[in-house]
């Protein structure tokens, strides 16, 4: 009976088309008129020769004695009834007090609800307008989960196939992987040596105002002030408040006293609760159970973000104005599309995360620490001999590597010499595609005391060549066409080389699908070679069945390998 009670908001809104909250006060209001209706006789009726039966000897001696306690309930509850009676309910019968209290929650009902509001489409729930894969992989994304949120597209091109036109359309090719690809997927990373141990990089110097010896202004004095005084915000002094509105200090009475009237008043409604759910007798105090969280409430509590400040923190620390200038030149090129153009504009506020549903937050919370992003387009290796992050950024499928070997030279009065060079790597090969010219602080130090360099400039020349090679080897290209010869003989080889249950070989054959170059035997040949009966369950099975393989994929594999 209990669980048919709870269910009667839902069904009545289900019946309705109006969601629970708006359909709980009209679920209240048919209770009460259902109460009222059904009442008893009149009290007199019922309780006539009552006191005959008991007899009202001693009454009057009693009287005396419950004064206090009905005035006691008075001022608690308030009263009810001729001549101000307690709640207790004396002289009236249970039909009487409970009618009493219907009657009292209809009032309420209809003073509380905004009818003009029940049937406007914004207080329903939030429902995921677009494909739901989609937008999983671009939350996922904005959290930081760059390796996951690439499964969750590829799933989207292959379980919604027929909502992924515009994502089939984004396809380039990149003569370097020889492929076709949605986006290359780069890395950083450096490497460290030297006898010296501060590694003193080139800051951001300007010519009107240097700083120290390779580096800009230090606040750090001002930032420490800043705390201390936030310090004696947060913990005040000893002895209580540091001004009028302070714990303990002038002007707390009067809140105290508010608190005490809310109090007062939040009782009085707790009563009126209660007597709804018992009927009849006294009210009994119940802890109220804590409020389950949505999926977009547990996602907000997650410690996670798109961006990892400790890899921004490593690199800037070791190599300063050099790892900002080639991050402002990566962010140009992948904004553009030069590496690809698959969510190149997702952002840390991308994605609908009010409509994400409980599967998708379970799959980031057991997604584990997968390699954190630098900026947009490209992971954090860390620091590391270059052939150990070639492995790594193999296992974890990426394209290319931006590595820095970082040489660190102490020289006479504490300051250190930092010299730095990139290197473009080719991950499955591990070769060097080309490297820059040599970025060093003495050199720089010289040329800003000499010339009025900037360190900017001074950058931006050394660079200069390293970004002449990533324009000619890494820049993509409109998808050429193609035979169906070209794209049977490009399904093979992926299917040769195994996998297992790889979405990124999917949704590859779903783009020549869409494009004509396979018929559908070839389709279903290849669903089949790569998941069996799973596979093909993403072309037939019904959407929740679609949706649960693919995040069952997307969260088994370590990598999806273009």
């Amino acid at each position: 009976m209990a669980t048919l009670l709870m269910n009667v908001p839902q069904r009545f809104g289900y019946l309705f088309c109006l969601p629970k909250a708006a359909a709980m006060p009209l679920v209240v209001i048919a209770i009460a008129l259902a109460g009222i209706a059904y009442s008893a006789p009149p009290a007199h009726a019922q309780t006539e020769g009552y006191e005959d039966e008991m007899g009202m000897e001693g009454y009057e001696d009693e009287m005396d004695m419950e004064m206090g306690m009905e005035e006691y309930d008075s001022d608690m509850y308030g009263s009810s009834g001729p001549g101000g009676r307690s709640r207790s309910g004396r002289g009236m019968s249970t039909q009487d007090l409970v009618a009493a209290r219907l009657s009292a929650a209809l009032t309420s009902a209809f003073e509380s609800t905004n009818f003009a509001t029940l049937a406007d489409p914004a207080a329903a729930p939030p429902v995921q307008a677009g494909p739901v894969l989609l937008n999983d992989a671009i939350v996922a994304y904005a959290k930081g989960k760059h390796e996951l949120a690439m499964r969750l597209y590829f799933g989207h091109i292959v379980a919604e196939y027929e909502s992924a036109q515009n994502q089939l359309q984004l396809v380039k090719y990149s003569p370097l992987m020889k492929r076709p690809t949605w986006q290359l997927r780069w890395g950083i990373s450096y490497a460290v040596r030297g006898d010296a141990t501060d590694p003193q990089p080139i800051g951001d110097v300007n010519p009107a105002g240097r700083g120290g010896f390779g580096s800009g202004f230090d606040d750090s004095g001002m930032e420490a002030g800043m705390d201390d005084f936030g310090m004696e915000e947060d913990f005040g002094v000893p002895g209580g408040s540091r001004g009028p509105r302070g714990s303990g200090g002038p002007g707390m009475e009067g809140m105290e006293d508010m608190d005490s009237m809310e109090d007062m008043d939040g009782m009085d409604e707790m009563y009126e609760q209660e007597m709804m759910m018992m009927g009849s007798g006294r009210a009994r105090t119940r802890a109220a159970a804590p409020a389950a969280l949505s999926p977009a409430d547990r996602l907000a509590a997650l410690d996670v973000t798109m961006l990892s400040e400790e890899a921004e923190t490593s690199l800037s620390n070791t190599l300063g104005m050099v790892t900002t200038i080639l991050g402002e030149e990566f962010d140009r090129r992948y904004t553009q599309g030069d590496f690809g153009r698959a969510m190149t504009d997702v952002t840390a506020e991308s994605g609908s995360v009010e409509t994400v549903s409980e599967e998708f937050v379970q799959l980031i919370e057991s997604a584990g620490d997968s390699l954190p992003l630098w900026r947009p387009g490209i992971v954090f290796l860390g620091e590391g001999d270059s052939s150990d992050n070639v492995r790594r950024a193999q296992k974890a499928g990426l394209d290319l590597i931006i590595h820095l070997d970082v040489l660190l030279k102490p020289l006479r009065g504490e300051y250190t010499q930092n010299i730095s060079r990139c290197r473009l790597l080719h991950v499955p090969t591990g070769k060097s595609l080309g490297v820059s010219k040599t970025i060093d602080s003495l050199e720089f130090a010289q040329k800003a005391r000499t010339k009025n360099m900037a360190s900017r400039d001074y950058i931006g020349e050394q660079l200069a060549n390293f970004f002449g090679i990533i324009d000619r080897e890494t820049i993509t290209t409109e998808l050429p066409s193609l035979t169906p010869a070209i794209a049977s003989k490009r399904i093979g080889s992926l299917l040769a080389s195994g996998g297992g249950l790889n979405l990124r070989t999917l949704a590859e054959v779903r783009l020549f699908q869409s494009q004509q170059l396979l018929n559908e035997d070839e389709v279903l040949t290849a669903f089949d070679i790569v998941g069996g009966e799973e596979a093909m369950a993403l072309i037939y099975g019904s959407e929740e069945e679609r949706l649960r393989i693919v995040r069952k994929w997307a969260a088994g594999r370590t990598s999806d390998e273009e």
